[in-house]
């Protein structure tokens, strides 16, 4: 039927397939468009009839491709249940396409969420490795584990027919090519659209060439609402909003083109390009790695991407993009590969795996040695130096620069030593005319570290003949390798090259001239090097340390203690610096400038102790965070600042060991304690104890704890005392010295806390001697005969040798039996003088057993035997003799005490002469 007989006019069907679509035209109306020669639509009306013609020539087309392929058209034949199920999933997947086109061209998804989104998964497998897996497999094919073919017998493969291995074939490459088409362009793709839909888009292109963007646009539009995956209106749409200025715009819709489209690696390079100057890098990257994923042999997209992602800061995506291109190498492209090397060496340096690095310089150089340049050869020997691996790299210098060396001896004579003892036997090293200056200070650098020096001597001259300026870098590495093997005298004409340079003449340079010629014994010259280190860079605190211990060296005490001054009040102080000027000051016998320094160099991590308060906040925790917290307490209900507003800073450099610092706090007490400056001791230790660096060291702490308790109790402080004593007793339940420690603090306390302590600690150790005297002689004190004498008895019973025990048994009988109430008095005193005598059989006949027993009767009015008893004591001496050239009284001797007793007891009985007797014999002062 011709488009005159239509009842619709042309411009009329235009008009509603611009505002409607094709359906709102052809919905009960009968039109049909059929595409033209010249790329545009031909509209006509059928209601009813059908050409037959054309018609019978597509049945006949159908029937040819029929007869060529029979069995072709079997294995494609589907099930009409699976068709209509296909077609309904096709509708879905086009709906949501077309959902997620809107809202990636409304701003709603950037294009790498869109490409996820439509994929729904990242189809890039290299960014699916884990980045911790950084194993190195050498660059070749990848092959996938578990994807083994498995190979099949000859008989098992005659068995099988021609059709079977035929439909075997075609699933196995298709399956090859579903898997290709997901990887390469995210999905499975028309080739090309509905005739319908592209004769309406070759009319878009007339338009658009006519100068008609907008019914252009609109078509396009149109296109794409019925066939989201065509990629021609997007491409259309690129150009239309590229030439109109909209570079945004035509970005967005090249990108959604170029994803639709086979892919192109040129394509995606040109829309890259246009993202990196909307300054969208990492889209640009994206771009990129589509662009690798369509042409993978093009280095060009690996290296542009490589370098977006180190600009944006991800290293390890850059590694992962070099591996991939060694890959994605082949053979011819050695440059290529040598180049893709030293980037992936420079990344892992920076990540300081030097031992993978050295891995893919190894593998370059073994596959591709033809391309290898000294630049590259550079470059591995400063990896390998770095690595400590000088015979491998004095191996490479010899197979790919021709270092040689020449001996005496034969070569049978050296081919059966060590690498080392060989190097030792070479006289002569042979190197090219040709070689690299950056080769040649690295191929001494290696001999050095061989300790093969001898062979460097023509090399070092030639460099100590070149220009410092152009050289200097080479002649501090040699230096430093010389340094580090403790070459002095042949690093110290480098280091004194170089400091003539302007250039070089650095602290740093200076401060290993002075080295060199500190340890060659050239201390003038080495104290004005280090003069020039402070003068150039006064922070350098070892130029300073080391200044001052040449000073002394030379006997110069005063002005190496002035090096070592800082200026507290407008100097960042250094701790190991202020540390090495109190021992100096302590050498030198300044004991009051010691401790003030000492002071000062504690006061960075010690607690500072305003009043007693904060001692018992101080020393009644535990923790460290109780300590603080107990501090804070403290000064907030006083308050006071938490932290000291005014005082010294110190710097971080310059670390001292824990075990220097407290050797120095311990001697500073020491001092103190020998001076007898208690309260400042008590002061310092118990500052130490909120000290969070010592607190790190269990055994440090502890021994604080103890200095703690000495001060206190040298200070008369019994409170703090008895507080540490105890948990001293607690710890060490069965130690003798801590019990006579223990004695020691409770005989100056003011109370009587102890008593109950003990109590509850004799029920935890019911055995204890120690405790069940001590709780006797409390319950003495206390006038409660009877548990006394109960305690008293079962450390009898417990130790029957101890002659304290005895002793104290029959002074409790005698307590008893001079109670006024007391009972049978006469047998009190029977079993007290048995235990005295008992007393006196274990300790033995001494001035000190004949004085307490003597008291006793003077205590029961036995005054008779009171004197006989003191008299025998007087005739005997002290018990331990004083030593020899010891002035002064004997504390040991008892003289006094007897007399003034004998004194007493005469002068109750009136006989006055003989109380003055022995008050002037043994009394007198």
């Amino acid at each position: 039927m011709s488009r005159a007989s239509s009842p619709l006019s042309l411009a009329t069907i235009e008009q509603e397939i611009l505002a409607g679509g094709l359906e709102n035209v052809g919905s009960g109306r009968g039109v049909m468009a059929r595409p033209a020669g010249n790329n545009s639509l031909t509209f006509f009306m059928n209601d009813e009839d059908v050409d037959e013609e054309e018609e019978e020539a597509e049945m006949e087309g159908v029937a040819e491709d029929v007869t060529i392929d029979n069995l072709s058209m079997e294995l494609s034949s589907l099930d009409t249940s699976q068709t209509s199920q296909a077609s309904v999933e096709e509708e879905t997947s086009k709906q949501r396409e077309r959902v997620l086109t809107d809202k990636y061209l409304a701003g709603q998804l950037s294009f790498k969420d869109f490409v996820s989104e439509i994929n729904g998964e990242e189809d890039d497998e290299e960014e699916l490795v884990s980045d911790d897996d950084e194993e190195w497999r050498p660059p070749g094919k990848r092959v996938k584990p578990g994807k083994t073919s498995r190979a099949t017998s000859p008989e098992s493969a005659k068995n099988k027919s021609n059709r079977e291995s035929f439909e075997e074939e075609l699933e196995q490459s298709q399956k090859s090519q579903l898997k290709r088409k997901k990887k390469v362009g995210g999905g499975t793709r028309r080739k090309r659209l509905d005739p319908a839909l592209q004769g309406l888009m070759g009319e878009a292109n007339l338009r658009f060439a006519r100068g008609d963007a907008e019914t252009a646009e609109r078509m396009c539009m149109e296109v794409i609402r019925q066939d989201p995956t065509a990629p021609e209106p997007f491409q259309t749409l690129a150009t239309l909003y590229e030439e109109q200025g909209e570079i945004e715009r035509s970005l967005q819709f090249g990108l959604l083109a170029a994803h639709l489209a086979p892919q192109d690696g040129e394509e995606w390079a040109r829309l890259a390009d246009m993202s990196l100057e909307q300054g969208e890098m990492v889209q640009a990257a994206d771009c990129y790695r589509k662009a690798v994923d369509a042409d993978p042999g093009v280095a060009r997209y690996h290296f542009t991407r490589a370098g977006l992602l180190e600009r944006m800061g991800d290293k390890k995506g850059a590694l992962r993009c070099y591996k991939r291109l060694l890959a994605d190498l082949n053979m011819d492209q050695g440059e290529e590969f040598m180049q893709a090397t030293k980037a992936i060496a420079t990344l892992l340096h920076d990540k300081e795996d030097l031992e993978e690095a050295k891995k893919y310089f190894e593998e370059a150089f073994s596959r591709h040695g033809d391309c290898v340049t000294s630049e590259d050869v550079n470059l591995f020997l400063e990896l390998l130096i770095t690595l400590n691996q000088s015979q491998q790299a004095l191996t490479i210098c010899c197979e790919w620069c021709s270092v040689q060396f020449s001996a005496d001896q034969s070569h049978k004579d050296l081919s059966n030593l060590e690498p080392e003892d060989q190097l030792a036997a070479f006289t002569e090293l042979l190197v090219p005319e040709d070689l690299a200056a950056d080769i040649r200070a690295k191929l001494v650098v290696i001999l050095v570290g061989l300790r093969a020096s001898h062979l460097t001597t023509e090399l070092c001259e030639m460099f100590l003949e070149a220009e410092t300026d152009q050289f200097g870098d080479l002649m501090l590495d040699m230096g430093e390798a010389m340094l580090k093997e403790k070459l002095w005298t042949k690093a110290l004409p480098f280091y004194e090259k170089l400091v003539e340079s302007e250039r070089y003449g650095e602290a740093a340079v200076w401060l290993q001239l002075a080295e060199c010629q500190a340890n060659t014994n050239l201390l003038e010259m080495a104290e004005k090097s280090y003069r020039k280190v402070v003068e150039l860079a006064p922070h350098v605190y070892q130029a300073r340390l080391q200044l001052s211990l040449i000073m002394h060296k030379l006997g110069r005490a005063e002005d190496a203690l002035d090096t070592l001054r800082q200026d507290e009040q407008q100097e960042l102080l250094n701790p190991h610096l202020m540390f090495e000027r109190c021992q100096m000051l302590l050498a030198e016998n300044k004991i009051e400038e010691f401790l003030s320094k000492g002071k000062l160099l504690f006061s960075r991590h010690f607690v500072t102790i305003r009043n007693k308060d904060e001692l018992h906040a101080i020393s009644s925790a535990k923790k460290m965070s109780s300590k603080n917290k107990a501090l804070n307490e403290v000064r907030n209900f006083r308050c006071e600042p938490l932290t000291e507003e005014f005082g010294p800073e110190f710097g971080t450099t310059g670390k001292i060991t824990v075990e220097q610092e407290f050797g120095m706090f311990r001697r500073m007490c020491e001092i103190l304690f020998e001076q007898e400056r208690y309260v400042e001791l008590q002061r310092v230790t118990f500052s130490a104890l909120g000290s969070p660096v010592f607190t790190r060291k269990a055994e440090i702490i502890k021994e604080c704890e103890f200095l703690c308790l000495l001060s206190s109790f040298f200070n008369g402080d019994s409170y703090h005392a008895y507080n540490l004593v105890r948990e001293l007793v607690i710890k060490n339940v069965n130690n003798n010295s801590v019990w006579n420690l223990f004695n020691l603090v409770i005989m100056r306390a003011d109370d009587v806390r102890h008593n109950r302590f003990l109590m509850r600690l004799m029920s935890r150790n019911p055995d204890n001697l120690a405790l069940g005297i001590l709780n006797g002689h409390n319950c003495l004190v206390a006038g409660t005969y009877k548990y006394s004498l109960g305690e008293y008895m079962s450390a009898f019973k417990a130790d029957s040798s101890n002659p304290l025990v005895a002793l104290m048994l029959g002074l409790t009988f005698c307590h008893m039996a001079c109670q006024k109430f007391s009972a049978k008095k006469h047998s009190l005193v029977v079993q007290a003088c048995s235990f005295l005598n008992t007393y006196k059989s274990l300790r033995g006949d001494c001035q000190e057993v004949n004085y307490n027993i003597g008291r006793a009767m003077h205590q029961l009015s036995l005054l008779p035997a009171a004197l006989f008893y003191y008299k025998k004591g007087l005739e005997m001496g002290p018990s331990i003799k004083q030593e020899e050239g010891k002035d002064g009284h004997n504390m040991f001797d008892l003289s006094r005490e007897i007399a003034f007793n004998m004194s007493l007891i005469y002068s109750s009985s009136g006989n006055m002469d003989l109380a003055r007797m022995y008050t002037e014999k043994y009394i007198t002062v």
